[in-house]
Order: C-alpha cells, then structure tokens, then sequence
C-alpha cells in the first residue's frame, strides 16, 4: 500500500492545518460550528465537516481521506 492509498493520520491534518496558520477549533468557529465539531472528521466519516477541512487546506477529501472515498469503500 502505497502513501497515496493511505489517509492522512489525525495529526497530520492537525499539523497542516497549523502550517497555514490555523487551528481546528478557530477553524470550526469560522464554519458556524462548535468549536470541537470538526474534530468528529478526524476519527469518522462526517463529509460535511471533512469538505470544511479539505477546503481549507485547498486539497480533495480524497487526497486526505482514501479509505473513505475509494471506488471500493461505496
């Protein structure tokens, strides 16, 4: 299985989040959002809360979450 194949870990997406100068809660805060709720993304299938994200960090919810999006997984 190659790193493509693989989702981005939690922290990951924390940390990418962070290099752009953000930060989950702020990030959920600014979507009209509870300030724990995106976090939901990071452990389940939420893909309202995983587009939030993936917009942010300007990338597809597939880029970061394959397992969740792959041809196999529907």
């Amino acid at each position: 299985m190659s790193e493509q194949d693989q989702d981005w870990s939690p922290s990951r997406v924390v940390g990418e989040i962070k290099i752009r100068g953000g930060n989950l809660r702020a990030l959920s805060r600014s979507s009209g959002l509870q300030a724990d709720t995106l976090r939901n993304a990071l452990y389940r299938h939420c893909p309202k809360y995983e587009r939030i994200i993936a917009e942010y960090l300007q990338v597809s919810v597939e880029t970061i979450w394959p397992s969740r999006y792959s041809i196999q997984a529907k």
